[in-house]
């Protein structure tokens, strides 16, 4: 069949698309660029029609009323793999719950559904590029799990963003295999700019020791990564394989610091699974052939990542002990991000030959006490906390970085 004809006969209005909603489904979706907006907002009218809907997230990027309204209750209900800034207040409400999962594992496939007992109907919802003259559509700067959710789903709904940019790599869906299509907002979810404090700066200068031309990179989020970035600039042949391609990194490629040429793996080309920043970086993103969004279960495989020469993977953490147990995504039971991809790019950049680990955090930290005033206190510990939640294995942790100094733990004795 023509595709033009296939896409007339699976285009469907906002309203259509959202009554294909029924009781018990499980609807999974991404946030950044990838989260539907305009589908995940019309879901009102659920209420009253359907029960027992669960929503499956990853870095929520939009605090829609579901996540706050008691009027969902008994209606929808949500998880996150990883959580975006206001999960844990949906969390403390009693409307969120957290996946604990490796980036990797995350909606694919056996992995995943594992854990869902009875039938229910999975629906994979994304935000996705027009579809070009070959019948494809692009999911824009998401790979993840995309390609495994085709397989793996019941229904695929796709919002069409004429804004998104369009990528290489496993980020795209034939027309073929979309169930439903309908026209969103066209309105693209951005990463605020986060500037590194004197602090952040101090840490990337130290993490920037550590780093040899020619290594290949990782960077997480926030502003210690940003402000590793920054301390770069004098580097010369760096690459790029992370889980996450940001605006500093992309800003290293456009001063000519990351070329890629010294890689191991896809040489010439920067490897991610999934793209957040400014508009700018979205610009560069666009129909560039130099940036692949690969499936997590691939850039993301420590034994993958572990075959960059010089791989260095940087994280942060919210406190370490002096075993080196990092607690990098809970406050006591209190969920704050994810587990994500921190221990897989730790393992594979540990085990990368001249590759290194690095964990980093502000020595200190504001946090409130009993009595709820606040204080800083030392984000090193002798020993966690009963009930912390460990994100990185010690036996895992190579080098710890604050604003006063490098330590290397690899090897080391208690």
């Amino acid at each position: 069949m023509d595709i033009k004809e296939l896409l007339r006969e699976k285009t469907v209005s906002l309203e259509e698309a959202v009554d294909v909603i029924q009781s018990n489904d499980y609807i999974y979706t991404y946030g950044a660029s990838g989260e539907p907006q305009t589908f995940l907002s019309n879901l009102a009218s659920l209420k009253g029609r359907a029960e027992n809907v669960k929503i499956v997230n990853f870095l929520n990027s939009i605090p829609y009323d579901f996540y706050s309204d008691p009027g969902y209750e008994g209606v929808l209900s949500n998880e996150s793999c990883f959580f975006g800034r206001f999960c844990k207040d949906a969390q403390i409400a009693g409307n969120m719950s957290y996946v604990p999962t490796h980036l990797r594992h995350s909606f694919t496939g056996k992995e995943y559904y594992h854990s869902i007992r009875g039938q229910v109907r999975k629906v994979f919802v994304i935000s996705v590029t027009p579809m070009d003259k070959q019948g494809y559509f692009s999911t824009s700067t998401v790979g993840m799990s995309v390609r495994d959710m085709v397989y793996w789903a019941d229904i695929v709904i796709l919002e069409v963003n004429e804004n998104l940019p369009r990528t290489f790599g496993d980020s795209y869906i034939h027309v073929s295999e979309a169930d439903y299509v309908f026209q969103g907002n066209n309105k693209v979810i951005y990463l605020p700019s986060r500037e590194p404090d004197e602090t952040d700066l101090i840490i990337g200068e130290n993490i920037a020791e550590l780093i040899e031309d020619g290594s290949t990179l990782q960077l997480g989020i926030g502003g210690i990564p940003n402000a590793v970035a920054k301390a770069l600039i004098n580097k010369k042949d760096l690459g790029v394989h992370t889980e996450m391609l940001n605006d500093g990194l992309v800003h290293l490629y456009k001063e000519g610091v990351i070329t890629n040429h010294r890689k191991t793996l896809y040489r010439d080309q920067m490897i991610t699974t999934f793209s957040f920043g400014s508009k700018e970086t979205y610009d560069f993103l666009d129909d560039n052939v130099g940036v692949l969004h690969l499936r997590t279960e691939d850039v993301n495989n420590p034994d993958i990542i572990s075959r960059n020469y010089k791989m260095v993977s940087v994280n942060t953490t919210l406190q370490v002990d002096l075993a080196g147990q990092c607690a990098s995504e809970a406050v006591g039971t209190l969920q704050i991000s994810g587990i994500g991809g921190q221990s897989e790019t730790a393992v594979g950049a540990k085990a990368s030959q001249g590759g290194k680990s690095v964990i980093a955090l502000h020595s200190t930290a504001m946090v409130k006490n009993k009595a709820g005033e606040r204080e800083r206190r030392s984000t090193i510990l002798g020993v966690h906390p009963a009930g912390t939640m460990i994100s990185l294995l010690r036996s895992d942790t190579d080098y710890i970085v604050t604003e006063f100094g490098v330590a290397p733990l690899r090897g080391a004795s208690l």
